[in-house]
């Protein structure tokens, strides 16, 4: 005995008045299914303190986004113990005081770093695309926007693990510096 897929009448539906718009089922046209952006803005919206922020109009850069900024511009280059520690800012900056992510981006960077200070070779290391990319606006709150003060916080923990060094452009600290000057300006 051959048992068929259930069928659903769509004219059924197509006559059916609904009070929301943005969801109205239209005669013979057919209706255009949700894409993976629409879901992710509609998820991205109800996140946070129960504050409900509109993703569509809200063009600030949020925290996780600028680590991924820095994946993009230079993930080929090994985690140093300073991005580690600018990572580890940023997330505390994203969380609040005193929260930690177990798991997370931080933690995930700075065992690669202790792992990338004792590898033999140059291509044993971990990259820092490796570590956040993907991760940082996946595991990271995406309500917290970037501020001067996030930016601080990441260049002074990325200065003090490497002294001698001065913050590396298009790395953690500098990012997260265009990422709130940016969000600066979007407010003027």
């Amino acid at each position: 005995m051959e048992q068929g897929q259930p069928r659903v009448d769509c004219q059924a539906y197509a006559q059916t008045k609904t009070s929301n718009q943005a969801r109205v089922f239209e005669g013979p046209e057919g209706v255009t299914p949700r894409d993976a952006d629409e879901l992710n803005v509609e998820r991205l919206a109800h996140v946070g303190c129960g504050d409900v922020v509109d993703e569509e109009y809200d063009t600030k850069v949020k925290i996780g986004e600028a680590l991924e900024a820095v994946a993009q511009a230079v993930g080929d280059h090994p985690v140093e113990r300073s991005d580690a520690a600018a990572i580890r800012a940023a997330e505390a900056r994203a969380v609040g005081p005193g929260a930690t992510i177990p798991g997370g981006v931080a933690e995930q960077a700075e065992q690669v770093a202790e792992s990338n200070a004792t590898a033999a070779h140059d291509e044993d290391k971990v990259t820092i695309a490796d570590v956040v990319k993907w991760n940082a606006t996946a595991k990271l709150p995406m309500d917290k926007a970037v501020t001067r003060e996030d930016a601080a916080a990441a260049v002074e923990a990325e200065a003090a693990c490497a002294p001698s060094e001065a913050t590396k452009p298009y790395r953690v600290g500098a990012a997260l510096t265009e990422a709130a000057r940016h969000n600066q300006e979007e407010s003027w």
